[in-house]
């Protein structure tokens, strides 16, 4: 057949069928489909514009009333959902409560004037009047819990004034020598009096509308026990001595008033409950007006289901018809196409390609095709001279390597795996000390053991082949034929068949040994002298006369993580970066010119990682010996502690000196701020309507005190005193930290638990005023992570105002500055015998200029009026000076801020 089709071929005497190509045949065949779409298309259209003119018709008369039915039902469902939300949703909200009936009452009207239907529009009608009394008692419901909670934080407040009075008389009682048991069991009652409030207050939160809407009228009224209970043992004050006991009968009144509330609030919740009811009742009667309304449209619509069911039925019937006629067209063509333009001439290339791989590489395809298959032919002849070329390329580069081989100054060799020499050249010969290369093959059959000093060396060198296929520059030790040792340089690799199976080893080696001898004399030196460069506690730099780095000591690598192989040649800009180049870099070039040493001091790190302390350096230039490289020598020694010791002691100095001012300031304010406190408290209550003295001054004077009352009420009087008051009561405080500041002592100390510490800090700053009401503390994530840690000797009082001033600080940061607040609390132990407690939030954290002053006496971040910036001093020196210990900061914007506080587990 090849024999038949070649001469054709080559004297271009056989047909050559002129045809267009596949991808003109495939355009005409999709084109004879389109066409015999298009006729279907057309014939289903007018099919189909008789049956859209009917189905318009039908469905346009049934559209419009299911549309509007729909509407009103839709309009409806939103207003009762609406409904049912606002009677769970207004509770103690009052603008929620008008907005949202004033949305309801919009939704009313809209739907009265959607409603067609007399019987459903007279339900909405009555629906909505019946919704307007119901928004009455919610209106009420609203202003009662107003009230109920006024009156916990009255009466919370009332207690914590008693309590202030009661510690104050017992201030001046034991001052005076006298017995203060009484006052003091009178403080601890006081205070389970505020923790009973607190949780009536808690239950108020707590409570269940659903419960007191299906309440009945001879139910006991909410939390009626808690507060009988509570008024019972406040039963005991009007028993103390003046003014106690009247502030004990003021408190009844109070609760008694509660109790009215409460028992009012029952009242109105039950018949809220019954007009809830009501509503409910009213809107199931509407909806099942509106869905007898979607029944009747419902079977009006069944009725046009059947109309548009039968003329579907006749088209689909057409549709399947004229699709089953394309689908035989399109198998029709396909077939005739695929026959003719793929399988026949695929089998003439299958035939041609098969004898290929038998191995005639002569003979020419032949298809005498003018499309795609004829490029196929092409490609196949071209590849067919290339083969033929490549093989006399092939011959002439074997005998130029046939030369390269015996020519060669290197040794060539092969071997097996087992270490059996197959080829080698003379070169080769001449290193192992052989004669002939025929003596070599012959005698040869164990390389490892007759050529490898160390036959461990060659499994090695083995090893290696498998792992990564070859070998640069493998140095050991060889024998020579004479038992002579050399070191060599191998480079070898492995050579595999087309399976991925070793067939041999093959490389090259050459003798070494003057050059070994050589470079072990030099790295003996080099070596030492390296060794005392990397002894050095100080980093070692040296550079050249082009600022590039020619010596890069070991704590140089350490200091700035980067090794020697990679610092050397690199400018020293780019490679040092431990300290700013801007600091050293005109230094360094005024010692080259000027051959003068240069010495820089207290040069900060530029780069401070989160948990890393600011650290300094000392760095001395020294320039190199007049030589034909003009250099430098950088030396450069970590001076961070040193530093950190000279702050601490003119911080320590600092600090105690601001203690002695702190101290006689507190005791020059004192006096006076406490006669200012007892006057505005005595004048509140010389201005009470509720004490009978106050009442018979007044009708003396004629007047009344109810009168008088009302008129500091309206002219804010009660305000004034408020606010004096309050002013009084931060500048009480600011001495009491001034006071505390500047105090020291051991008497209070003891073993005290470091987590139980801050879990009591934590419900003492839950319960704090500030820190409930400024700062949302409860608001807050905290979380822990506390190691089993031994106990520390300390002052507990001490510690927990530490830990508390943080706290405040940090949900101050957190206040403003976080969607999500957190503060993580850490307790783990650090060196022998000492405890470490880390506070870390995630607010916005501080710059490094704020972090410098934080610790400073009077420097404060709030506004004026906030806080005078004793907080975080008292703190450190309460840490440093009375605990031995150390308070430090991390921080950085836009990352948090995490306080240290590390002491010693017993006072040395």
């Amino acid at each position: 057949m090849n024999e038949h089709l070649e001469p054709q071929a080559a004297g271009g005497g056989g047909p050559v069928k002129h045809r267009s190509g596949l991808k003109a045949r495939l355009k005409r065949l999709a084109l004879m489909l389109v066409l015999a779409f298009v006729l279907i298309v057309v014939g289903l259209s007018y099919t189909l514009q008789g049956v859209r003119e009917n189905l318009d018709r039908i469905v346009e008369e049934r559209f419009q009333q299911v549309v509007h039915n729909s509407h009103n039902s839709r309009d409806f469902g939103l207003l009762h959902t609406r409904l049912q939300v606002f009677t769970k949703t207004f509770y103690g909200d009052q603008e929620f409560l008008e907005a949202e009936s004033r949305a309801l009452l919009d939704d009313f009207k809209r739907l009265e004037e959607r409603v067609d239907d007399e019987v459903i529009a007279n339900l909405v009608r009555e629906l909505k009047r019946e919704f307007l009394v119901y928004l009455e008692h919610c209106r009420w419901i609203n202003v009662l819990l107003d009230w109920r909670s006024g009156q916990d934080q009255d009466i919370n407040e009332q207690l914590l004034l008693l309590q202030e009075i009661v510690a104050d008389r017992t201030i001046e009682i034991a001052l005076a020598g006298g017995d203060v048991s009484y006052l003091e069991q009178l403080v601890l009652l006081l205070s389970g009096y505020r923790e009973n409030l607190l949780d009536i207050a808690r239950l108020n939160a707590e409570e269940k509308k659903a419960t007191w809407l299906n309440s009945r009228v001879d139910d006991p009224p909410p939390l009626h026990d808690q507060l009988e209970q509570l008024r019972l043992r406040m039963q005991t004050l009007t028993a103390s001595e003046p003014p106690i006991d009247k502030f004990g009968r003021h408190l009844l009144s109070r609760l008694a008033y509660y109790q009215y509330l409460m028992r009012l609030y029952q009242l109105e919740m039950i018949q809220l409950g019954e007009k809830g009811r009501a509503l409910s009742g009213m809107a199931a009667g509407i909806l099942l007006a509106m869905e007898d309304s979607d029944r009747q449209a419902a079977l009006s619509a069944g009725e046009t289901r059947l109309v548009i069911s039968h003329n579907i039925s006749s088209t689909l019937a057409l549709i399947l018809a004229l699709l089953s006629m394309l689908a035989g067209i399109f198998w029709f063509s396909l077939r005739n196409f695929f026959g003719n333009h793929i399988q026949a001439p695929m089998t003439l290339v299958s035939e041609r390609l098969a004898s290929f791989q038998q191995g005639d590489h002569q003979t020419r395809m032949v298809l005498n095709r003018d499309d795609e298959w004829g490029e196929v032919e092409k490609v196949f002849n071209q590849m067919l001279g290339d083969v033929q070329e490549s093989v006399a390329a092939l011959r002439e580069s074997e005998q130029r390597y046939r030369e390269i081989f015996i020519n060669a100054t290197e040794g060539i060799f092969r071997t097996s795996i087992s270490g059996r020499i197959l080829e080698i050249n003379p070169a080769a010969v001449k290193i192992l000390g052989y004669d002939s290369r025929d003596q070599a093959i012959a005698e040869v059959r164990d390389f490892a053991v007759q050529h490898y000093h160390n036959p461990r060396d060659r499994k090695e060198m083995v090893t290696r082949l498998y792992q990564q296929g070859h070998n640069r520059h493998f140095e050991c030790l060889l024998v020579r034929r004479s038992g002579e040792r050399f070191w060599a340089a191998i480079n070898n690799r492995l050579i595999r068949n087309a399976a991925g199976e070793i067939l041999y080893i093959e490389g090259t080696f050459q003798d070494i040994s003057m050059r070994k001898a050589a470079q072990e004399s030099l790295l003996k030196l080099q070596v030492y002298l390296q060794n005392i460069i990397d002894s050095m506690p100080s980093m070692l730099i040296a550079i050249g006369p082009e600022m590039t780095i020619t010596l890069w000591n070991r704590r140089a690598e350490q200091e700035e993580g980067l090794p020697s192989c990679t610092a050397i040649g690199q400018p020293i800009q780019k490679a040092f970066r431990l300290i700013d180049p801007e600091h050293y870099l005109n230094a360094l070039e005024t010692t080259l010119e000027n051959r003068q040493p240069t010495r820089l001091m207290k040069l900060e790190k530029l780069i401070q990682n989160d948990e890393e302390e600011a650290r300094y350096f000392d760095m001395v230039i020294y320039p190199l010996s007049e030589t034909e490289n003009r250099g430098a020598v950088i030396h450069i020694d970590d001076i961070s502690e040193r530093v950190r010791l000279e702050e601490m002691m003119v911080r320590s100095e600092k600090m105690q000196s601001v203690g002695s001012l702190a101290s006689g300031l507190a005791h020059e304010i004192n006096n006076p701020l406490a006669a200012v406190l007892q006057n505005v408290q005595v004048l509140s209550h010389r201005l009470s309507p509720s004490l009978a003295k106050n009442r018979s001054v007044a009708e003396e004077l004629g007047t009344t005190i109810d009168v008088i009352a009302e008129y500091c009420n309206r002219r804010g009087c009660n305000k004034m005193l408020q606010s004096i008051a309050s002013a009084g009561q931060r500048a009480a405080k600011i001495v009491e930290n001034m006071q505390s500041f500047s105090r020291r002592g051991d008497a209070a100390f003891a073993l005290s638990s470091l987590p139980e510490l801050l879990d009591r800090t934590l419900e003492l700053a839950s319960s704090d005023y500030d820190m409930r009401h400024q700062y949302a503390f409860h608001k807050i994530r905290i979380q822990r992570d506390f190691q089993p840690v031994e106990k520390i000797l300390c002052e507990p009082s001490q510690i927990q105002q530490v830990i508390l001033t943080i706290l405040k600080n940090a949900a101050q940061a957190l206040n403003t500055h976080t969607e999500d607040p957190c503060i993580t609390l850490r307790v783990f132990p650090v060196e022998p015998e000492r405890v470490c407690l880390e506070i870390e939030d995630n607010g916005p954290g501080m710059d490094p200029e704020t972090t410098r002053q934080i610790f400073d006496p009077f420097y404060s971040t709030r506004d004026v009026g906030r806080g005078i910036g004793l907080g975080l001093s008292i703190a450190y020196f309460i840490v440093s000076q009375n605990h031995r210990g150390n308070l430090s900061v991390r921080t950085e914007p836009g990352r948090g801020t995490c306080f240290a506080l590390v002491l010693p587990q017993t006072r040395s």
